[in-house]
């Protein structure tokens, strides 16, 4: 306020002095220069101490803070693509599972069958025979469950085989359930084992009703 009075009352008076004696044109030229320039400098002034976008230090805050936000946000969008990358993998993994374990109907009641068959020879255990049934899995459209009972002779050893093949069978066989009844002869053991395995419904063709 008091750099704008000065600078009125110079004016005033370059103008003023004009005013009150008659000046030739190149001196009120010349004094019109002068008051031109004088004003200049004080904007020029006023400028250099307080700029329109902000201080030399106002600035450099503002760009440590833009720099700080670039930095969060270039580290949000690395841990959004790490995540989206094991999402990805997760589901890779759970499709490779499903392809690789869940057994096709039109082959899964043939194929377990010739599994537990290879584990009874591999092991030695007798089969004597065997029921076949499915079950809807709850909150599934697609998935059934084939429930196997068999019931098998032999020995205890060949018992523990038997188990040992299906606990490294290649396929997906889930040992629900085991009961074992000793023999008074030749040390043998009457054995009822249900596996349960699971199958997976043959995809419609797209476009199709079911």
């Amino acid at each position: 306020m008091t750099r704008n009075s000065e600078t009125s009352s110079e004016l005033v008076a370059v103008f003023g002095g004009a005013a009150r004696r008659k000046l030739s044109p190149l001196q009120l030229r010349l004094r019109v220069a002068a008051a031109v320039l004088l004003l200049l400098n004080l904007v020029a002034v006023y400028l250099y101490f307080s700029p329109p976008g902000g201080s030399r230090q106002d600035l450099e805050l503002e760009s440590v803070q833009v720099r700080t936000q670039i930095l969060a946000a270039q580290t949000q969008a690395a841990k959004m693509r790490a995540l989206a990358s094991n999402v990805q993998a997760g589901s890779n993994q759970a499709a490779d599972f499903t392809t690789k374990y869940f057994l096709p109907k039109r082959i899964a009641d043939v194929a377990v069958y010739e599994e537990i068959r290879r584990m009874a020879e591999a092991s030695g255990i007798q089969e004597r025979d065997a029921g076949w049934s499915e079950e809807p899995i709850e909150g599934t459209a697609d998935l059934t469950l084939l429930n196997v009972t068999a019931n098998y002779q032999g020995s205890n050893a060949d018992l523990m085989k038997f188990l040992y093949e299906a606990d490294h069978s290649p396929m997906l066989l889930i040992l629900d359930a085991l009961t074992a009844a000793p023999q008074q002869r030749n040390n043998q053991i009457n054995t009822a084992i249900r596996f349960q395995a699971i199958v997976r419904e043959a995809a419609l063709p797209e476009g199709s009703k079911p």
